[in-house]
């Protein structure tokens, strides 16, 4: 007599998350008072990506667009170490390890909306991170934020 088992397929092994080594954290794109045209306001704006790889990431030739014209390209010799944050002000300063300038006589981010983008030094895109005003709960198409800050 043949005995048969039943076949029991096993389901497929859970897909990891995908961990990305560079990922925009927080956009700050409508920081307290009124929006003055002077250098003061604009470096207030920012944009943080964070390295939550485990190896020291070489940025040089990155870029970091919004919806319209804008255009931020890193800085050659610029690195990030696992765990560290870069932030990116929109006006004029001066850079650091920590913190980069855009180097615009404007605001870069709109405070009804906008996306902000990461490329590659290669163009690749590697993430967006999509606001409209005053979010408290994400959705499918825009990130959490408030009426300062996205949250990515």
């Amino acid at each position: 007599m043949l005995v048969t088992a039943p076949l029991v397929l096993a389901p497929p092994a859970a897909q990891a998350a995908v961990k990305k080594p560079l990922d925009i954290v927080k956009v700050y794109y409508n920081p307290p008072g009124k929006d003055y045209a002077k250098n003061s306001g604009y470096v207030k704006e920012f944009i943080q990506v964070k390295n939550t790889g485990s190896k020291t990431l070489t940025l040089s030739g990155y870029v970091i667009r919004d919806n319209g014209p804008q255009k931020f390209t890193v800085p050659r010799g610029t690195r990030l170490a696992p765990g560290k944050t870069l932030t990116i002000r929109s006006g004029k300063g001066r850079n650091t390890t920590s913190t980069l300038y855009w180097n615009k006589s404007s605001y870069i981010w709109n405070n009804t909306g906008d996306t902000a983008r990461l490329y590659s030094a290669k163009g690749t895109l590697l993430e967006s991170c999509r606001y409209k005003g005053v979010r408290k709960a994400a959705s499918k198409s825009y990130v959490r934020s408030t009426s300062t800050t996205a949250y990515c």
